[in-house]
C-alpha cells in the first residue's frame, strides 16, 4: 500500500496514526514536566494542535500538498502552549515545501521535512537547543542523510524515529534544567509519539479507528433530545458553526471581505465569531434561524462542514453536569476603542479579571491552554479597535500572537505576561482615557516589572532542582520558573515565598486562594503574612483555582 510515494488520503491515515499514538501517550508526556508539581500539559497541547490539523485535512480530497496545506491551518488554529505552536510551524513549513504536488516520493518528503524544521527554528526569536527542535532538527537529517533513491516511505520514517529517539535521549545534555530535573524534553517525546503512530500507519499496523473507540461508533453519546419536549421553548436558540470554502464563481477572493460578513451575520443573530484562513472562512453564531446564516453564507462559497446545535439542550446538559460544553464568549453589543482579553484560571480569579477592566477572561481550568483559535474568538468577542491580550502563561505567548497575526478587524497587542498574577497586575494598571495605545502598553508593562508574583503547589515527585530539595507531597514556592522553597505545610511555603519575592519592600500583598486551601489554611496564611510583614497591607482573593493552593504578588 505504501511504497516509495504517498498521495494526500495516504497523509492524511498517517495524521489520524500520528494523533492516536500521540493521544495514548499523552499523559505519559504530561509528567515529563520539569518542575514537579500537576501542570504539565505539552502531550494535552499537542494533541489540541494535531487534532485541529487532522479535522482540517480530512475535509480536503486533494493531492498531498493540498492535504498538508489544511492539516497546517488547522494545526495553526489549534495550537496550544509553545509545543503546540512549534508543531504547528514545523507543519506549516513541510506544507510550504509540499505545496501542488498530488503525490510525493521519499525525496520530496525529505526535502519538506527538512523544511519544517527550518520554518520553527525561524519562527522562534530565540530558539533554544534541546528541545523538540533540535529532535525534528537531527531526525529529518539522519533520515535525509541514510536513505537512498530507491528508499520506501516507511524505511525514510524508520529512519527519522531512529535519530529523534537518539536526540530525545540527548536532549539533558543539551538543556541543564531537563538533566537536573532527571528528564527528557516533553516536546521532543511529543514528537517522536507522532512518528512512531506514521509508522504504525506504514506498517499497516493502525486499523484507522483509535483504541477503544469501535469503528463506525462516535466518541460521544450525542446529545439528549429527551430534554427537549413537545411542549418545550426554544428561548437560547441554535449554536450553528460551519467552515465555507469561497468560490470563485461567487465572490471575488482578493476583494471578499471577512469583517464585513462577520457583520452581515451580526444582524442575524449573536455571539459571532467569523475567521479566515486562505479560502476557508470559519463561522459561529448563536441563531433562531439558522437558514437565514447559511443562505447569506451560500451567497460566497459552498460549505465544507455544518454544525447546528439546539442550544436548549446544550444548556439544559450543562446544568445537570454544572459544567459548560464549549467556550462561548458573548460579543460586546457596542464596539469600544479598547478592548482586553486576559487568561485566569478559577471562578474568584476570572470575576476579578472582569472587575479589573478585562472584556474577556479565559478560564484555563476549564478550558486548558488557550489554543490560536480560542484567543482569536476572544480578541473577536471583544469587540474593539484594539485589543490588549495578557496570555499570563509564557507557554501561552506563541499561541496568542499567532492570534494577533490572524485578525484583521482589530489590532491586537500581546503583553508578555507570563503568569496570572502579572496578569492581575497589569488589569491594575489599566487606564484607557488617554487614548495612547503605546502608553497604556507602557504602563502595564511596567506596574508588572515593579511587582513580583509566585504560587505555591503540591509537589507531585521528588527532586532537587535550583538547590531547592523537594520531598514527595512537599508544598514547593514556584517563581519565573525556579523553585524558590519547599515545606511540609502550603501556608509556610506561601510565606517563605512572599518574603522571597520582597514583601518587607513593598506596599501591596495580594493572595489568591485556591479551591485547595480550606478557612483554617487561609486564616493561618493570612496571620502569617500579617506578622512576617506589618508594612504591607494583605488583600486576600478566593480565587478558586485548582493547581495552585495559593497565588502571590507583592506590589
Amino acid at each position: 500500500m505504501y511504497g516509495s510515494a504517498i498521495n494526500g488520503e495516504q497523509f492524511t491515515a498517517m495524521l489520524a496514526g500520528g494523533l492516536a499514538n500521540l493521544r495514548a501517550s499523552a499523559e505519559e508526556i504530561n509528567d515529563l514536566n520539569v518542575f514537579p508539581i500537576p501542570d504539565g500539559d505539552t502531550g494535552d497541547n499537542m494533541v489540541s494542535t494535531l487534532s485541529g490539523g487532522l479535522a482540517h485535512a480530512k475535509l480536503c480530497r486533494g493531492g498531498v500538498g493540498e492535504v498538508a496545506d489544511c492539516a497546517a491551518k488547522g494545526m495553526l488554529l489549534g495550537a496550544r502552549g509553545n509545543s503546540g505552536v512549534i508543531l504547528s510551524q514545523m507543519f506549516s513549513g513541510i506544507a510550504s515545501d509540499l505545496a501542488g504536488k498530488a503525490s510525493a516520493d521519499v525525496g520530496d518528503i525529505s526535502a519538506a521535512f527538512d523544511s519544517g524544521a527550518e520554518h520553527a527554528y525561524s519562527a522562534l526569536s530565540e530558539p533554544v537547543e534541546g528541545t523538540m527542535l533540535t529532535v525534528m532538527r537531527l531526525a529529518a537529517e539522519y533520515a535525509r542523510n541514510n536513505c537512498g533513491k530507491n528508499s520506501t516511505v516507511e524505511r525514510y520514517f524508520s529512519l527519522y524515529e531512529e535519530e529523534a529517539e537518539r536526540a530525545l535521549e540527548n536532549t539533558p545534555e543539551l538543556l541543564p534544567v531537563l538533566k537536573e530535573a532527571g528528564t527528557v524534553d516533553s516536546g521532543g517525546a511529543g514528537l517522536v509519539s507522532i512518528v512512531r503512530g506514521f509508522l504504525s500507519v506504514l506498517r499497516g499496523e493502525f486499523c484507522g479507528e483509535e483504541a477503544g473507540e469501535p469503528a463506525g461508533q462516535a466518541s460521544s453519546a450525542g446529545p439528549d433530545i429527551s430534554l427537549f419536549t413537545e411542549d418545550s421553548e426554544l428561548t437560547f436558540g441554535y449554536c450553528t458553526e460551519f467552515l465555507l470554502r469561497l468560490m470563485r464563481k461567487k465572490t471575488d477572493l482578493g476583494e471578499f471581505s471577512v469583517e464585513r460578513f462577520r457583520k452581515d451575520i451580526d444582524a442575524l443573530g449573536s455571539s459571532v465569531v467569523a475567521l479566515r484562513q486562505g479560502s476557508m472562512v470559519k463561522v459561529h453564531v448563536h441563531t433562531a434561524e439558522p437558514w437565514q446564516v447559511l443562505r447569506l453564507a451560500q451567497r460566497y462559497g459552498e460549505f465544507l462542514t455544518v454544525k447546528i446545535e439546539n442550544m436548549n439542550i446544550q444548556h439544559s446538559e450543562a446544568v445537570l453536569k454544572g459544567g459548560s460544553r464549549s467556550p462561548v464568549f458573548k460579543r460586546r453589543g457596542a464596539r469600544k476603542r479598547y478592548g482586553v482579553v486576559a487568561a485566569a484560571a478559577g471562578e474568584g480569579m476570572c470575576a476579578a479579571f472582569g472587575e479589573l477592566g478585562a472584556d474577556v477572561v479565559i478560564d484555563c481550568d476549564k478550558y486548558g491552554s488557550p489554543s490560536v483559535e480560542l484567543f482569536s474568538e476572544a480578541v473577536e468577542a471583544a469587540n474593539a479597535d484594539c485589543v490588549f491580550v495578557l496570555p499570563d502563561d509564557k507557554n501561552a505567548f506563541g499561541a496568542a500572537e499567532e492570534a494577533a497575526r490572524l485578525t484583521s478587524s482589530s489590532e491586537v497587542r500581546v503583553l508578555p505576561t507570563r503568569c496570572y498574577g502579572e496578569g492581575y497586575v497589569a488589569l491594575s494598571a489599566l487606564d484607557c482615557e488617554s487614548g495612547d495605545t503605546d502608553g497604556i502598553m507602557s504602563c502595564m508593562n511596567a506596574e508588572v516589572k515593579n511587582s513580583a508574583c509566585g504560587a505555591v503547589a503540591r509537589a507531585v515527585r521528588g527532586a532537587s532542582l535550583g538547590g531547592v530539595d523537594v520531598s514527595p507531597d512537599d508544598y514547593i514556592a514556584v517563581s519565573d520558573k525556579k523553585i524558590l522553597c519547599a515545606s511540609a505545610s502550603k501556608t509556610e511555603a506561601a510565606v517563605r515565598l512572599a518574603g522571597a519575592l520582597g514583601a518587607a519592600t513593598h506596599d501591596f500583598i495580594i493572595v489568591f486562594c485556591g479551591s485547595g486551601a480550606s478557612a483554617a489554611e487561609r486564616e493561618e496564611c493570612r496571620r502569617s503574612m500579617c506578622a512576617g510583614f506589618p508594612s504591607a497591607e494583605y488583600y486576600e482573593l478566593d480565587g478558586g483555582q485548582k493547581t495552585y493552593d495559593f497565588m502571590v504578588i507583592v506590589q
